[in-house]
């Protein structure tokens, strides 16, 4: 975000914003209590970082976290892990377990929007948006499972 580099991993590293000055980099807040994402990176919307901390196997929590400061805004324990993506000022939070969110990226508080099973688990993967159409993926076996859904207006 601008000179600014949000950077973050789980296994006991945590989250750290750094700001590019010439050819160095400034630490501008660490923190392993912040925002240690396992595998789903974090999404930037108007001043805020929205994303998953902590590991999955532990059941992560879902958050708001001033991108500046590092401060926490708000935080829903125990989320489950899954995936993040912006869509304008909406999260499409896609649980691994197969359940789509849509929640409005506002510092303020943890708003949802709409909720529905899409597919069943596993989902890792980051799911893709084109045009107003969602494709998402699992990892069942013998085959995994692709659907695209139409989330236009």
């Amino acid at each position: 975000v601008g000179d600014q580099i949000f950077i973050s991993a789980a296994y006991e590293t945590g989250a750290t914003v750094v700001r590019v000055q010439g050819s160095e980099l400034k630490e501008q807040w660490a923190s392993d209590e912040v925002m240690s994402n396992h595998y789903a990176t974090s999404v930037y919307a108007n001043g805020s970082l929205y994303g998953f901390h902590g590991r999955q196997e532990y059941g992560p929590s879902f958050r708001a976290v001033d991108f500046n400061t590092g401060k926490v805004q708000w935080s829903v324990d125990r989320f489950k892990a899954g995936t993040v993506t912006l869509a304008g000022d909406t999260l499409l939070i896609l649980r691994e377990s197969g359940e789509l969110m849509l929640a409005s990226a506002t510092p303020q508080a943890f708003r949802p929007l709409a909720e529905a099973k899409i597919l069943p688990a596993t989902i890792r993967g980051t799911p893709a948006l084109a045009d107003g159409f969602l494709y998402v993926r699992n990892t069942d076996t013998p085959a995994p499972t692709l659907v695209c859904l139409d989330l236009r207006p």
